[in-house]
């Protein structure tokens, strides 16, 4: 018997219009949470944070060298820790480890519950929403513990199906999940994949969100587009906006960082990072591994304070990626995670009394990046002394993208651009 696991990252397209069916304010803290927020940055965010760094890294060492990346860290996060839950022995520590998670289970549970409550928004500027759920077949149902804890702590249902007939059910599931993405990601799962499959557990996020300052389409314009070592490469259709934009020249990262915030209350940003000159993706990536990401954070943060009156430049490359990416090898290769795909020695007791592993874990996703918005869905020392005049940040060679939650730095989404095309 074994488990199919998929993790999906969802995104519809922006057309720059009031998102439908919104209301006109976002979520807002109740008393006092403001302070339990800041509780949650300083422990579970920043382990999340940096399996999110670790992971975007590692999934992009196997794949084909020179490729367009999109996926979603939160979700494949989400989904381990519900294994996680039902695992023991040899199989959890792994899990735990990959994760950087503590012992500390209770701790685990609450601290993620302060954080997926800033994970749904919807204004007329910015709708982000998530979708948990283990669909299983309706003779075989887990242990009732397991279906409480994964609702409780993780708002992950529970729904029971006949799984007999494969077609029925790859038929259904992607029927839950291309109503979930409004129609933009139709297709998850193959009948093939569900064959003597009692039960799948998908994780899916969803989010719209129109720049605070938009693109003027009028000021698109074609533009080559260079390697890390300043060979052109190709062509772009290149964004161009004039704004104060929070912006930071971080020495230890070997990278330019502008911060380019959704909405009206700068609830989600996406964080472009551009190496330097003759300084690959790759490279400048490694350096995270010296320093903690609420570091990265914090040297924004400064720069903003800093500097908060400053125009940028910014030029960004209109942009459309799909990945569709099976993590199994990136997990079992290099995040340690062997145990769990292994029908010998996976230890899933909580679970289920039979004995389960997980086979497979895909994730489908989807990113547009356009003028009016997207679709997706130690202390250091900052270098300040180009900061005089007008910055020119152009994204004219790969560079890293990340779509953030501001109030818990959660990383929703992340890729690398590095094959350009004139969309």
């Amino acid at each position: 018997m074994n488990i199919v696991l998929f993790v999906l990252f969802c995104s519809a397209v922006c057309n720059g219009q009031p998102i439908q069916n919104a209301t006109s304010t976002t979520v807002t803290p109740a008393s006092g949470q403001e302070t339990n927020t800041s509780r949650v940055r300083n422990r579970l965010t920043e382990a999340i944070g940096n399996f999110s760094i670790e992971f975007l890294f590692k999934t992009s060492v196997l794949q084909v060298p020179g490729q367009n990346m999109i996926i979603s860290p939160i979700t494949v996060w989400t989904a381990l820790a519900v294994i996680a839950e039902g695992a023991s022995d040899d199989t959890k520590t792994e899990i735990i480890r990959a994760l950087r998670l503590s012992r500390n289970q209770t701790a685990t549970r609450e601290n993620f519950g302060d954080i997926a409550k800033w994970l749904t928004v919807n204004t007329k500027t910015v709708e982000i929403a998530k979708f948990n759920g283990i669909f299983v077949d309706k003779l075989r149902l887990p242990l009732p513990e397991f279906q409480s804890t994964s609702k409780i702590y993780y708002d992950t249902d529970t729904v029971a199906l006949n799984l007999s007939n494969p077609v029925v059910t790859a038929d259904l599931l992607n029927r839950v999940i291309s109503n979930f993405t409004h129609g933009r990601i139709s297709s998850i799962v193959q009948s093939d994949n569900l064959q003597n499959t009692p039960m799948v557990l998908a994780s899916a996020l969803y989010f719209k969100g129109q720049w605070t300052v938009p693109f003027n389409t009028t000021s698109t314009s074609k533009q080559p587009f260079y390697d890390s070592n300043g060979t052109q490469i190709g062509e772009v259709n290149m964004m161009y906006n004039r704004a104060i934009y929070p912006f930071s020249n971080i020495k230890w990262l070997q990278a330019r960082v502008i911060e380019l915030p959704y909405g009206e209350q700068n609830r989600l940003s996406m964080l472009v990072m551009l190496p330097n000159h003759g300084v690959s993706l790759e490279s400048m990536f490694s350096n995270f591994k010296n320093v903690h990401l609420d570091s990265f954070f914090e040297e924004l943060r400064l720069s903003k304070e800093e500097f908060s009156e400053d125009e940028v430049d910014c030029f960004i490359p209109r942009f459309k990626i799909k990945s569709d990416l099976d993590l199994t090898e990136v997990l079992k290769q290099q995040m340690g995670v062997q145990q769990l795909f292994d029908m010998s020695k996976a230890r899933l007791p909580k679970i289920s009394h039979t004995p389960l592993y997980v086979s497979k874990l895909v994730h489908k996703a989807e990113i547009e990046v356009t003028e009016e918005g997207t679709t997706a869905s130690a202390v250091t020392v900052a270098e300040f002394s180009n900061r005089i005049g007008v910055v020119r940040f152009e994204a004219n060679r790969p560079f890293t993208y990340m779509i953030v939650e501001r109030l818990t730095n959660t990383i929703v989404f992340g890729g690398f651009y590095r094959q350009p095309s004139l969309y």
